[in-house]
């Protein structure tokens, strides 16, 4: 199984997140996905975040590695990011009815309280740096 890369992109006191809403279940992500071939983890996730969000942004730093379901997911937190955030990649082309896909700011104050998943990785995220200026 290969590896995944994930994004975390701060604003003022809120973290970026994609909500879902998948045959009847509700969750939240960070965005990011699947190591190509000759990628590392960090150019991973900063395509992963140009594609399902169109910020683009530099790794600034590591933040956890965890192993979901015997796969290792490299969370990284992202430098300042430009753009307007939009759903874009797959994301876009799988949104319907029955599975949506949102892009929303949600206070890192909420997080523990929304269903974000993995769960592992919900008291990671207190005290990073904003990303978004």
């Amino acid at each position: 199984m290969k590896a995944r890369a994930v994004a975390i992109v701060r604003k003022d006191d809120a973290v970026l997140l994609i909500h879902r809403r998948k045959g009847g279940a509700e969750y939240y992500t960070l965005p990011g996905g699947g190591v190509e071939e000759g990628e590392t983890p960090e150019q991973a996730c900063v395509r992963e975040l140009a594609e399902e969000t169109g910020l683009r942004a530099a790794v600034e730093s590591p933040l956890h590695t965890l192993d979901n379901a015997g796969r290792s997911e490299h969370y990284f937190v992202m430098g300042p990011a430009t753009g307007t955030p939009r759903l874009g990649g797959p994301e876009s082309e799988r949104d319907s009815g029955d599975n949506q896909y949102r892009l929303v700011w949600v206070p890192l104050a909420d997080v523990a309280s929304i269903g974000l998943k993995p769960d592992a990785i919900t008291s990671h995220l207190v005290g990073i740096p904003n990303t978004v200026r």
